[in-house]
């Protein structure tokens, strides 16, 4: 755990060592003229830490005169529905963590600043997540903490069978399959929810998307769910139904997961064998499997005060910065969305200790994002999620799974249903 530490003091200033952040920010805060709202879905844990010491750093900055003062509303559901609820009211906050789905629900209500009203440049982001903001070829707002999927595996496991790390999804399958026949267990952990599918179905070369229509029970996308499910029956693929997959060391022998690079430190504080880190397995060996992008951008609302979108546009240049992305990357476990990031020193000594902070800045170039809908949220938990959950449990086929949920998504999209 030093290296978060040390990301924390070089980011926050070793004089706030014996303070909580948050009293360091009231502070701040108690006799500024200007105080920015910046609501977030952080609740705890190096995230929330990382964050509040970003804006202690900016608020430093500022010389009292202004300030930006972060509140925490819960999980990111909980967040998403408040801000909704603060359009009702009219007391929105100057800034708020935002899913690409969440943008375009709230851009349906013209309620958002485009970055380049308030003079933001996302010059050095990387562009992929830049595409992920835009709409109608306007950025709505700045990438901020992002996550990569990776190949989490065992290294004892791998070499007391004789393995190798796969390449491939075909290695990846044979490998798991074999290590689990000769355990008598499954060694792959996966839950079963959007997110695992997702790198499945990218990486088998699916979209959610035809013809600009939504499709949930494509040919690729049963292909995808038919592989999991079949790994469950066959003996090699173990669901994950309660907890977080780390939570759920000593269940079995733990050969192989897919999971977010935000959950690094957890694996690792979990793991009580050589953890290794890799690159999503491809459909060859030529390049990576594609990653679901996870992670929030922050976006500013039209209806705050002027001079708070004023002090809300220079917190979010600052916090894109090489040097901020950096510190906070580190920190957290989060991909820097700065390319400039990759040769600040805290980040190249961080990936000489941590090789798989490496790892995951490699596979963010190989990354999908899920569709950008206003009601996609409903859609990846109650419904596509619904239905994995289902197939991989055995109470649907995947066929049968994935076409109710794409007559359930058709209905909620038509306003038929809510």
């Amino acid at each position: 755990m030093k290296h978060i530490v040390l990301g924390l003091a070089v980011l926050a200033g070793l004089a706030l060592a014996q303070q909580r952040p948050e009293d360091v920010i009231k502070g701040q805060c108690e006799k500024a003229e200007v105080v920015a709202e910046l609501w977030h879905g952080f609740t705890g844990g190096a995230p929330k830490t990382a964050l509040e010491n970003l804006v202690i750093e900016f608020n430093k900055t500022q010389g009292g005169q202004v300030c930006v003062r972060p509140i925490s509303q819960g999980n990111y559901r909980d967040l998403s529905t408040k801000i909704k609820a603060a359009f009702t009211s009219g007391k929105v906050p100057a800034m708020a963590q935002a899913f690409e789905n969440n943008m375009a629900l709230y851009l349906e209500s013209d309620a958002l600043v485009p970055m380049s009203a308030i003079g933001v440049d996302l010059k050095g982001v990387n562009p992929l997540f830049v595409n992920a903001v835009t709409f109608n070829k306007q950025a709505y707002g700045v990438p901020f903490n992002k996550s990569v999927q990776l190949l989490y595996y065992n290294r004892d496991l791998l070499k007391k069978h004789g393995a190798k790390v796969p390449l491939t999804i075909t290695e990846f399958i044979t490998t798991a399959r074999r290590i689990s026949q000769e355990e008598k267990a499954p060694v792959y952990f996966f839950q079963p929810d959007s997110s695992t599918f997702s790198y499945w179905f990218f990486t088998l070369g699916g979209s959610y998307f035809q013809n600009g229509s939504l499709v949930l029970n494509s040919p690729k996308a049963v292909e995808a769910l038919e592989l999991l499910t079949q790994g469950v029956r066959s003996g090699w693929a173990r669901p994950i139904t309660s907890g977080f997959i780390n939570q759920n060391f000593g269940a079995g022998p733990f050969g192989f997961s897919t999971d977010t690079s935000a959950g690094y430190t957890f694996y690792l504080q979990a793991a009580k064998f050589d953890l290794g880190v890799a690159t999503l397995p491809g459909r060859t060996d030529k390049q990576p499997g594609f990653s679901l992008v996870q992670g929030t951008n922050l976006v500013v609302f039209k209806r705050a005060d002027e001079r708070e979108k004023k002090v809300a546009a220079d917190f979010l240049k600052f916090a894109i910065s090489p040097r901020a992305q950096a510190v906070f990357g580190v920190a957290a476990n989060y991909v820097p969305v700065n390319a400039g990031s990759g040769v600040e020193p805290i980040v190249t000594r961080y990936i000489k200790e941590n090789p798989a902070f490496g790892v995951a800045i490699t596979q963010a170039r190989y990354a999908r994002f899920e569709p950008a809908l206003s009601n996609w949220e409903q859609i990846r938990f109650d419904i596509l999620g619904q239905a994995i959950r289902e197939a991989v449990l055995g109470q649907a086929t995947p066929k049968a799974a994935l076409d109710k949920a794409q007559k359930a998504a058709e209905d909620l999209l038509a306003g038929r249903t809510r």
